[in-house]
């Protein structure tokens, strides 16, 4: 199922913003304007639904940090509950998450979110009651069951959560079920572990790997799985284009797997721990775009970072190939590596712009 669109309101530096997304989309601007700030409102969608939703926003400094901090603007109300919004429409369901300061208590946990609302209604027919799946108001829920008939929750909702981490018996609420399988396999790539002594740059015990781990620790096996049942070719003539004075290998000594880089005219292949950053985060992104079991979304966040501007084509050949199998989201400085890419397919361009601290499409982009 992909996304139709995201509606965000009052995260971070976002007070309101709908998207309407195609397969390829592409968000730009310059440092500071909130291209992150999408990234992670859609990635703790994906938290949510793997139960993580406390945890994720504990990340980002915990819903006080995450919460819009700008005050009012013409036409908003002057008063009411804050609230963070997070909604989207894929093919068959709308979705939407609502999150609200924790009530005062005795409890020290004061950063934990407080789930306010969460609904699910059958797409295309608009948000009318009679296509709502699931009505939650604080800890007491409404679903509608695998018989068609509207059931309370039998069980009090944890507050910090959403109902996907704690939805029991699964099969009584089939649409509540593939929801949540859905959010949970979309796929985030952000920071690769090349820091020196990472997993990343040492070898790891490989086993037959499909899917990239989100750090790249896996690189090794996840290269070695495309090259024996994925498009190896294309692998191959990526990785040439990017590099055409060397080859890549994988060293599986004692079922351990490592990346070797074999350059013209030295003697020896480069191990993982002499490759340079830029060398393998090129690696990873090239091993997570030709994925074997490519993701309904991936999102990358500044995937250009620490490469060298050569290697830009490269990269845009592969996010254009990646996105005729999965819906594709990048965020990046570059509009340079946004043009790049729309040479392969078409793509949707989201420009963005800080205006007194919040996040707008720019228009005159």
């Amino acid at each position: 199922m992909p996304i139709n669109s995201i509606s965000l309101a009052g995260f971070r530096s976002i007070r309101k913003l709908t998207l309407e997304l195609e397969a390829l989309n592409v968000v730009v601007g310059a440092n500071g304007c909130g291209k992150s700030n999408l990234y992670k409102a859609i990635h703790l969608l994906h938290a949510s639904a793997e139960g993580r939703l406390a945890a994720a926003l504990a990340e980002e400094g915990g819903i006080q940090k995450a919460m819009w901090a700008g005050g009012p603007r013409r036409g908003d109300k002057a008063r009411g509950p804050k609230r963070m919004i997070l909604s989207v429409r894929l093919d068959d369901y709308d979705y939407e998450l609502q999150l609200g300061y924790p009530e005062p208590s005795m409890s020290l946990f004061s950063l934990d979110p407080l789930v306010k609302e969460e609904s699910l209604w059958l797409a295309s027919h608009g948000r009318r009651p009679s296509t709502l799946l699931l009505e939650r108001r604080n800890q007491a829920a409404f679903l509608c069951g695998v018989d068609g008939e509207r059931n309370t929750y039998p069980a009090s909702l944890r507050a910090e959560e959403s109902i996907f981490g704690q939805l029991a018996e699964p099969h009584r609420y089939p649409e509540l079920s593939q929801l949540r399988e859905t959010l949970r396999r979309w796929r985030f790539y952000h920071e690769f572990a090349a820091w020196p002594g990472s997993p990343l740059r040492a070898p790891q015990v490989g086993i037959r790997s499909p899917v990239l781990a989100h750090d790249g620790a896996n690189l090794a096996a996840a290269y070695q799985t495309i090259v024996e049942i994925g498009d190896r070719d294309l692998l191959r003539s990526v990785l040439a284009e990017a590099f055409p004075d060397s080859h890549f290998l994988v060293d599986a000594a004692q079922g351990r797997f490592q990346m070797l880089m074999q350059r013209e005219g030295l003697l020896r292949p480069l191990e993982a721990a002499e490759l340079s950053d830029g060398t393998l985060r090129f690696l990873c992104l090239t091993v997570a775009l030709l994925s074997p079991r490519p993701p309904a979304f991936m999102a990358l966040n500044e995937p250009e970072n620490s490469l060298h501007p050569a290697l830009l084509p490269s990269l845009a050949r592969l996010i254009a190939e990646a996105s005729r199998y999965s819906q594709i989201w990048v965020t990046s400085h570059s509009p340079h590596l946004a043009e790049l890419i729309r040479r392969h397919r078409p793509l949707k361009l989201f420009p963005l712009a800080l205006q007194d601290g919040e996040t707008l499409l720019n228009d005159d982009h």
